[in-house]
């Protein structure tokens, strides 16, 4: 077994031989760079960027509904070895963003079948036909895709504002989390520097026990001390270790796989405030917050949806009108002109529907109105619960500014203290006892100012996040 004597010296020894290795090498992790790693790989950063992309795709999607068609039949009937009839018919339709279709065909039709029907007949080496399709009534003003293509273009930004929110949502989390794990780690070499000086002083106070100058007891209660210490060494490395459990989730590589983590990495210490809030900019930001921001736009969607919704009363009349040509002559007689194809070369119809109960265009606007106002009442939650939030945060960081300053004053009071109780002892004046006590009030007054540090931190971030901030 180890000398009692030595039994200090050798945790000295060991510690030191244990952080040589990392001398030197120690990496300062910045909060700016700590978020500048977590949002470039993060799953969630991940799905905010492909919410872009999918409102990218609908918007294409949606424009879709405008592509030309290309078109061809062929229908022929033979039976008992006779060829009763062949037609076909090729053609492009294309329709715009107007409501108007245009549409450019070829019929043929072959003249030796037995028994086509007349109205089929055409030209010998088929005809040419020139038309349009115009909705007089629902349909003219605004269309199905007219609807979807609109909602489209809102939901490109109605996504990136999720987007925006996701993100933000993350840098809250992994935030908070970067600053327990500074707390952790700092409190821990807060417990390591007292129980350095506990070793220190129980060398010191067995050297004197040796001497004569000091009693027995003295060295049990300095070595009792040393134990403490190494029990809040402990303690503090088992609080360290479950925050970077916390931090190590956040980060991942471009190729899906989380980070290694590296026992180089330290966080940077929370007294350090690089960002002083502002209550009015903050106010200002919060009208502006990404979860309203996809309300009002959701708004904006659906009031599309209802007015297409609207549009669906009107009953169905579509008028077409082709102009037709011999072959490819559009002016077979040679003259005339636009005369002879509006009164001698045309063919033109019309369809028309109506429902007579409206029971489903009547249910699909009022569920249409039912979505707007639940919007309208999750928008003016949420405005709600981002102005209360903002308020208790604003307090919360007022109260922890106050505190800071007295947690420091603290601070030096103690350590005045202390170095005066260690002037008292090494000239015989004091005791052990005060001398624990003193670092003791020492240790618990600097765990408390990092503390609220650490927590004022937080403060500030959940005040970014409230308002909105985009990062």
């Amino acid at each position: 077994m180890l000398n009692s004597n030595l039994f200090p010296i050798f945790y000295r020894v060991a510690f030191v031989l244990f952080l040589f290795p990392l001398i030197g090498e120690a990496q300062v992790i910045t909060p700016d760079d700590f978020w500048q790693r977590v949002k470039v790989n993060h799953p969630i950063s991940r799905q905010a960027a492909l919410l872009l992309e999918q409102g990218a795709q609908e918007l294409l999607y949606a424009r879709g509904g405008f592509d030309p068609k290309l078109s061809a039949e062929q229908d022929q009937k033979v039976f008992g070895g006779s060829d009763y009839y062949s037609y076909g018919q090729g053609g492009i339709k294309i329709p715009t963003a107007w409501g108007v279709a245009l549409k450019a065909e070829y019929d043929w039709t072959d003249p030796n079948g037995l028994y086509y029907n007349p109205d089929r007949r055409v030209p010998e080496g088929g005809q040419a036909v020139l038309g349009i399709e115009l909705p007089l009534l629902r349909g003219l003003l605004f269309d199905e895709a007219r609807s979807d293509w609109r909602q489209a273009q809102v939901g490109q930004d109605r996504y990136r504002a999720i987007a925006d929110e996701l993100r933000n949502a993350l840098f809250m989390d992994a935030n908070k989390a970067y600053w327990d794990w500074s707390y952790a780690y700092h409190s821990r070499e807060i417990a390591i520097e007292a129980r350095t000086y506990s070793d220190e002083r129980l060398t010191g106070i067995r050297e004197s026990f040796r001497a004569g100058d000091n009693p027995a007891i003295d060295t049990l209660e300095a070595f009792l001390q040393w134990q403490s210490w190494d029990l809040e060494v402990q303690e503090a490395n088992l609080q360290l270790n479950h925050a970077v459990a916390k931090i190590q989730a956040l980060f991942w590589e471009q190729d899906g796989r989380p980070v290694n983590w590296q026992d180089s990495w330290v966080p940077q210490h929370p007294e350090f405030l690089e960002r002083q809030p502002e209550l009015a900019t903050l106010q200002q930001q919060v009208l502006d917050h990404p979860s309203l921001r996809a309300y009002r736009l959701q708004q904006q969607q659906l009031s599309i949806e209802r007015r297409w919704k609207v549009e669906q009363y009107k009953p169905e009349l579509t008028l077409n009108y082709n102009f037709l040509a011999d072959r490819l002559d559009f002016n077979p007689e040679g003259e005339g002109g636009l005369d002879n194809l509006l009164t001698n070369n045309y063919k033109w119809g019309f369809t028309f529907s109506a429902p007579l109960l409206l029971r489903k265009e009547r249910a699909g606007v009022a569920l249409t109105d039912i979505k707007i106002a639940q919007t309208d009442w999750k928008q003016q939650q949420k405005q709600q619960e981002l102005t209360t939030k903002l308020t208790a945060y604003w307090q919360e960081w007022e109260n922890r500014s106050r505190q800071l300053v007295l947690s420091q004053s603290v601070v030096e009071n103690y350590r005045t203290l202390m170095d005066a109780e260690r002037v008292k002892f090494r000239l015989g004046e004091s005791s052990v006892f005060l001398l624990n006590s003193r670092q003791q009030k020492l240790l618990a007054s600097q765990l408390k100012l990092l503390k609220t540090q650490a927590e004022l931190q937080k403060a500030v971030v959940a005040l970014w996040y409230t308002a909105g901030q985009i990062w």
